[in-house]
């Protein structure tokens, strides 16, 4: 009897936990604090003294492990950045737990801090950006001077801002207005970059502290709130894999090789630093005319790409978990099916700013009915009488596989959501989504 446990409530979390109860050695899945699209199968949300248990919180971690040991958990695997940051690997691995997937507080510096991220890959020769480091407000305005050319530049805030940090500005003008406002929500310190221009990909990878394994797959994510990638950036509005993304110069398969190449060299200048990291590693890419470079490192998978990513695995995850904390990486094999996978997010009206919370969501159950459709619960929970409800800005991931690629894939994640939507609407007399409806439509311009 194997039991893992899941740490968060958002549609990432929901993936990984839904792949790793695939696996037939898991026997259950439990999540803290889980959503109201977490408790399925094997799976349920961790009850403790009465109430959902919330191990994201940092004030919850001593209760985390007295859990485990009540419990009997035999895995934990932490999917969210804040905690990460909070060390809650830390705090397990020093009293005694190390059974846990994820890096230490001190190896996930390589996405909470951008300086430090940007200084480990200019150690290594690692293609991005070129930046400037700023410590103050009038420091970041004499960069976006110095930085800025007729194409723009990019504010990148330091710390973590749940995906929402970055700011790409067309001129420097706009960025020196954007940068009050940039410093306000996410404080002073920022990297000015350079712009890059090119098709952005993304790439997942498990590390076991020197070597990785990555998921042999490019997707792509939609962070602009509206069509045609309009509109201020999001968390992430929609996903597909895999992305056919290449030129001239770099097929798919080069890029590929390249993209683990470069998460090769960040374990071992990780290690080098006394930094090893240990858990799932995120390469957010771009192919510009130059080449590949990198936009930044995660330390989780990305969201909302893990969805489509989950879906393109067969088999589970559990055993590739278990042989990455043994250190046996070398004997994990991912298993892909054929097709394509794609997520589009129903979001709360009003999204990314100001939303309503509590409204009741129809069409679920008629939705997942559909062929090739898993709904990923992210900003969900339950009202007293058991319904589910809206609790946050990305509320669902539609997300659809077909073994016949990407246009069948996109037909059926669309036909689900517009039942939800659709129904949602009706139950509370207005229109409470906002979506894209353009996920996929690159890849099948590419095809064309």
């Amino acid at each position: 009897m194997v039991k893992v446990l899941v740490v968060g409530s958002g549609g990432r979390e929901n993936g990984l936990g839904w792949i790793i109860g695939q696996d037939n050695a898991v026997t259950e899945v439990l999540y803290a604090p889980g959503n109201a699209g977490t408790e399925e199968g094997k799976s349920k949300n961790l009850i403790y003294m009465g109430k959902p248990f919330n191990a994201v919180k940092k004030e919850n971690f001593p209760d985390l492990l007295r859990i485990i040991e009540k419990e009997g958990i035999d895995m934990v695997v932490v999917g969210p950045e804040d905690p990460l940051n909070d060390g809650i690997v830390d705090d397990l691995n020093e009293n005694g737990y190390k059974s846990v997937i994820g890096p230490t507080r001190a190896a996930t510096a390589l996405e909470a801090d951008k300086f430090f991220s940007f200084n480990v890959m200019q150690k290594q020769d690692i293609p991005q950006a070129e930046g400037i480091k700023c410590y103050s407000t009038s420091e970041a305005e004499a960069a976006i001077r110095k930085m800025a050319t007729d194409k723009g530049v990019v504010i990148k805030a330091r710390g973590l801002t749940a995906g929402k940090g970055v700011t790409v500005c067309d001129s420097e003008q706009q960025a020196l207005e954007e940068i009050l406002k940039h410093s306000k929500s996410y404080g002073p310190e920022v990297l000015i970059s350079e712009r890059l221009f090119g098709e952005e990909y993304s790439m997942f990878a498990i590390s076991d502290g020197e070597n990785v394994k990555i998921i042999d797959m490019m997707f792509q994510d939609h962070k602009p709130l509206l069509n045609g990638d309009h509109g201020p950036n999001t968390g992430g509005m929609g996903a597909y894999g895999p992305a056919m993304v290449s030129n001239s110069s770099f097929s798919n398969e080069a890029l590929r090789k390249k993209t683990e190449e470069y998460m090769s060299k960040v374990v071992r200048q990780m290690k080098a630093e006394g930094r090893e990291y240990k858990g799932f590693l995120y390469a957010g890419m771009m192919l510009t005319k130059k080449g590949p470079r990198v936009i930044e490192f995660n330390a989780r998978f990305g969201d909302p790409e893990c969805q489509p990513a989950m879906m393109m695995l067969n088999g589970g995850m559990y055993g590739a978990l278990d042989n990455t904390l043994k250190g046996d990486l070398d004997k994990v094999k991912f298993d892909y099916k054929i097709g394509a996978a794609l997520c589009a997010v129903l979001a709360s009206n009003g999204y990314p700013g100001d939303y309503s919370k509590g409204l009741l969501i129809g069409g679920l159950q008629e939705a997942s009915e559909l062929e090739g459709i898993k709904i990923f619960h992210a900003g969900t929970s339950r009202d007293p009488q058991g319904r589910t409800i809206t609790s946050g800005g990305r509320v669902l991931g539609v997300t659809a596989y077909s073994e016949e690629g990407i246009h069948a894939a996109q037909e059926r994640a669309y036909e689900a959501l517009r039942i939800i939507d659709q129904a949602s609407t009706r139950l509370n007399n207005r229109k409470i989504f906002i979506y894209r409806d353009d996920i996929g439509e690159k890849e099948m311009e590419r095809a064309a």
